[in-house]
This record gives C-alpha cells, sequence and structure tokens, in this order.
C-alpha cells in the first residue's frame, strides 16, 4: 500500500488483487461522515482512494492516526469478507432448510447439498428434499 499525502488529501494506492472493490466501499463508507471519498480505478491492478476532509474543515485527526486506523479497517473488511466466504454454505443450508417445505403445492426438485454434513446419508431419504 502506498500513501500520498498532501495539503488537502490523502491518498492511498492499494492493489486491487488484494482488496475486493466491496471490500473497499465497504471499508471507506464508514468515512464518508467526515471525508470526500473517492475510489477510482488507476490500472487493472492498483486501486487508488482519497479522502478529503469535508468542506470548511480539516484532518479532524493526525494524517498518521487516520493512515492507521485505514489500515485496521481495511483488515478488518477483508477478513469479513474471508468470513462471509467461509459460512456461505451454511447460511445456504440454513435457508434452504427453512423454505424446504414452504411451498407444499411445489417441490424441491433438486438436492439440497449438506457441505457441513449435518444429515447423514442413511437419514436422507433418497430422491427427496430435505
Amino acid at each position: 500500500m502506498q500513501v500520498i499525502l498532501t495539503e488537502q488529501t490523502l491518498a492511498f494506492v492499494l492493489d486491487a488483487a488484494q482488496y475486493s472493490q466491496a471490500t473497499l466501499h465497504k471499508c471507506f463508507y464508514w468515512y464518508t461522515r467526515d471525508y470526500q471519498v473517492l475510489l477510482e480505478p488507476i490500472s487493472t491492478t492498483q486501486t487508488r482512494v482519497q479522502l478529503r476532509p469535508k468542506e470548511g474543515t480539516s484532518f479532524p485527526v493526525s494524517p498518521t492516526t487516520l493512515v492507521d486506523q485505514v489500515h485496521n479497517d481495511l483488515i478488518d473488511f477483508k477478513l469479513r469478507e474471508f468470513i462471509a466466504e467461509e459460512t456461505r454454505p451454511v447460511r445456504e443450508l440454513l435457508i434452504a432448510k427453512a423454505f424446504a417445505h414452504f411451498d407444499t403445492e411445489q417441490p424441491l426438485l433438486t438436492d439440497i447439498s449438506d457441505p457441513v454434513g449435518f444429515l447423514l446419508t442413511s437419514e436422507a431419504p433418497q430422491g427427496e428434499a430435505i
């Protein structure tokens, strides 16, 4: 990560392969109260994020403190992305089980996967939705 500090802006040049657009938007959304935030791709491998204090104000914290805060927030939202991806099968299974018998006129035509192994194969009726 490259940090560029000018009198009016603090910019970060981030590796696009390391942080998804969703992660960047979720992270920097929380800075919009105090800053104008501009996210722009500068190449296929890099994204620049500029923070400019809202009109009529200066940086509410020191640039060094702000850089540290951005580092921590990027780690936080990247970790949230990892957790969301790792728990996706469990969430999908819970939703599928919650609505499996909701509409009795139109039964499910496909089997529901059991990636975590909650349902033992001996318990599952063959060819029926769970």
